[in-house]
């Protein structure tokens, strides 16, 4: 019996000190709240897009009808060459009408440009330039020759009716800007204008002169769709 109540005590003892550490404050730290990390959008690597635009041409050219009209059809006596707009000529010389068109037309163009630009999350405002090329054709033609019957031969009429052209591949520059949004991880969209400059001069060669057209200044719009290779 006494071994029994010893025993008894010290199960005793042992729950009430359990029961006393249970009761004492715990500390424990406050949660730390930290906002999720947005993946920084990757505007670095190769890229290769599809694009599609218009483009609009402001040239000039310079042409000297009088040279052209006495030397075609020799001298008719007095005359007057009125109007001179852009490559575009009309006139009367004695008694006929008629009008020449000088004209200048890009067949292709391309260019190899860098861009440098600021980037904010998913949107890019970027400038560029570089070199550009084109074939550019120029063309001289004269259209709605008539005179009144009797003054102006057949022979002479076929004088005035002339044509000359020529293309060549002309060396120039581009600059311009625009702005690029990541719409995925891999695709972006972009809105771009370019200035070509298309340097040099064509000069066709025609009756009792010659007709000079100079560089070529294009304006491009355009928007496309990029695929880039790489992370996000």
């Amino acid at each position: 019996m006494k071994i029994l109540a010893v025993c008894i005590i010290a199960i005793g003892a042992l729950s009430a000190g359990a029961a006393s550490a249970s009761d004492l404050p715990t500390h424990k730290p406050a949660p730390v709240f930290v906002p999720p990390v947005a993946p920084v959008t990757n505007w670095g690597g190769f890229y290769i897009g599809l694009n599609g635009g218009y483009g609009w041409d402001p040239a000039n050219a310079t042409f000297n009808p009088t040279t052209y009209a006495t030397t075609a059809i020799g001298a008719l006596g007095p005359f007057v060459v009125t109007g001179a707009v852009n490559g575009t000529i009309g006139g009367d010389i004695a008694n006929f009408t008629g009008n020449v068109g000088l004209s200048q037309s890009v067949d292709y163009f391309g260019t190899v440009r860098g861009r440098i630009g600021w980037a904010y999350d998913q949107m890019l405002l970027f400038g560029t330039g570089g070199l550009a090329w084109g074939d550019v054709n120029t063309k001289f033609n004269t259209f709605g020759i008539a005179t009144t019957p009797g003054n102006l031969t057949t022979a002479q009429l076929a004088a005035l009716q002339v044509g000359a052209s020529a293309s060549n591949v002309r060396p120039g520059f581009a600059v311009g800007g625009g702005v690029e949004w990541k719409v995925a991880a891999n695709w972006s969209v972009k809105a771009e204008y370019l200035f070509i400059d298309l340097l040099g001069s064509d000069t066709l060669a025609i009756p009792g002169g010659s007709a000079k057209a100079g560089n070529v200044p294009i304006s491009v719009a355009r928007v496309g769709v990029n695929y880039f290779f790489g992370g996000p």
